[in-house]
């Protein structure tokens, strides 16, 4: 069965490692290189606050409207 996982975050999370590098994991949910950030997220900086959207497999976006909220 297929549901919808809302991603309230459109910018990855930096994570520090010992040896002075950091890698940046997906926090959007697009990324094609999960769990890594791939850059995604770009596409998600203008979107409305309060509107819940998804991206179909071409990256176009589509507005979800939501009977639950």
């Amino acid at each position: 069965m297929a549901r919808i996982v809302l991603h309230e975050r459109n910018h990855p999370y930096a994570i520090k490692l010992d040896n002075g590098k950091e890698i940046h994991v997906c926090a959007c949910g697009l990324s094609k290189n999960k769990p890594y950030c791939d850059g995604s997220h770009r596409k998600t900086q203008d979107e409305e606050d309060g509107k819940i959207y998804m991206y179909d497999e071409n990256g176009n976006r589509v507005k979800i409207v939501s009977f639950y909220l």
